[in-house]
């Protein structure tokens, strides 16, 4: 078991974990790897060996840096094989040492392996006998923050895991409060129980930490960071209030649209100014037109003016310099825009006394349906029109063809009519009189 020896000097100074350098052989068998506390756990020693036959024998000395004063002697009794096997393996100590004073210590080994090897190595390792501070608890009395309430209370406490496993509070020390890694929001002293209360201002989302750095006044102590803690926002709502000059156009006619942009707020909806954002039209999202940019006014208006030339809708969308205000975008309703047709020619006769034979050829210059329905109409008087019967067009090699015989007695007047729809123009062709 651990022997403590001679009593220690004043207290060594703070140092961070050490894994020592290979140690030299003194067999071609027996070698030690290294010696170091284990990452985790400071108190722990940790002794890395390898030989050709099992190693029997391990004494580690503990040496007081700065001194050659051996503070406590271990052996294989000490130690348990926490992985690997006799002839290589690595050993812990069973129990986190004991020592009476933090710093850090010089580790020399003595080893005898089954063969009879034996070997002595100096300072084989370093033993990291320090504190590790922690912070168990760090909350804030709220995780959002608003354009009316930025501040927020974080509150935490400061504890030390010592080498032994204790934890224990760390009284009147300074932690600071660190906003996105590297601005200070607030520092805080800790009470008798290591515990901390700090205001915060925030004017963006933030992620916050409370740090503990090294402080040369207790120098067996290193610095310490909580875990991370998201801020985030309560935006403020943005939303667009849409209008376009007409829902049909022609192909190559202009569409304006004006828009108002808005923030909610206790009062209501009152108009957002001085925010820029983008407009583009197309018949949907994935296939569009840049139209170009717009700023607000004092009122929160703008207005643009676009020449379409198929179906589609404005898309808008604008991101806020100011973080308390959303981003926003919005659709405009449909603009239908009609494609032209147009006639070669139409010609209307009469076969008998009660036939009328009427025939013509149709074109769609920018884009064909599917199916073109044809409406044959009489007016007696060229004003006012009836649908007789509709027929379908179809490419002959001049146009699109049509042709209907109808049964009218009466003279009067013969068009040819296209119902557009929500696509195409509705469009009739010139008239023709035919007598009785």
């Amino acid at each position: 078991m651990a022997r403590i020896r001679a009593a220690l000097t004043t207290a060594a100074a703070a140092a961070l974990l050490c894994v020592s350098t290979p140690a030299a052989h003194a067999s071609d068998q027996l070698a030690i790897t290294y010696v170091s506390s284990v990452n985790d756990d400071l108190g722990t020693l940790l002794v890395r060996a390898h030989s050709g036959s099992d190693i029997t024998a391990i004494t580690a000395h503990l040496i007081a840096e700065g001194t050659d004063h051996e503070v406590a002697t271990l052996n294989l009794d000490d130690f348990t094989l926490h992985d690997g096997n006799a002839h290589d393996g690595t050993w812990f100590t069973k129990q986190p040492l004991q020592l009476p004073e933090l710093g850090t210590y010089r580790v020399d080994v003595d080893m005898t392996d089954a063969d009879g090897d034996h070997i002595s190595q100096a300072w084989a390792g370093t033993l990291s006998y320090i504190a590790v501070p922690q912070f168990p608890e760090f909350t804030a009395d709220r995780t959002n923050i608003d354009n009316e309430h930025r501040d927020l209370t974080v509150t935490g406490v400061l504890k030390a895991k010592l080498p032994n496993r204790d934890l224990v509070a760390m009284p009147h020390r300074t932690v600071d409060i660190v906003a996105d890694y590297f601005d200070t929001a607030a520092s805080v002293t800790t009470d008798d129980q290591g515990r901390f209360t700090a205001p915060v201002h925030l004017d963006n989302a933030a992620t916050l930490q409370a740090n503990y750095y090294y402080d040369y006044t207790l120098p067996n102590y290193i610095g310490a960071q909580s875990q991370e803690m998201q801020v985030g926002i309560d935006q403020i709502p943005t939303r667009y209030i849409l209008q376009t000059s007409t829902q049909r156009i022609n192909r190559g006619e202009s569409v304006t649209l004006t828009g108002r942009l808005e923030k909610q707020t206790v009062d209501g909806w009152e108009p957002l100014a001085g925010v820029s954002g983008g407009i583009l039209y197309g018949p949907n999202h994935d296939v569009y037109t840049q139209v170009g940019g717009f700023t607000t006014a004092a009122d929160g208006t703008f207005s643009t003016v676009y020449t379409a030339y198929e179906s589609g809708f404005f898309q808008l969308a604008h991101h806020s310099e100011d973080p308390f205000i959303s981003d926003g975008r919005a659709d405009s309703s449909l603009v239908y825009v009609l494609q032209p047709v147009t006639y070669r020619d139409f010609t209307a006769s009469r076969s008998d006394h009660q036939t009328v034979h009427a025939e013509g050829h149709m074109d769609f210059p920018n884009a064909e349906p599917a199916t073109i329905h044809v409406a044959i109409q009489y007016s007696p008087d060229g004003k006012s029109w009836t649908t007789l019967t509709r027929v379908v067009a179809l490419w002959d090699g001049m146009g699109n063809g049509f042709s209907a015989d109808v049964t009218m007695k009466r003279p009067g007047y013969f068009r040819a009519y296209y119902e557009g729809g929500d696509s195409y123009q509705s469009v009739g062709s010139d008239s023709v009189h035919v007598g009785r």
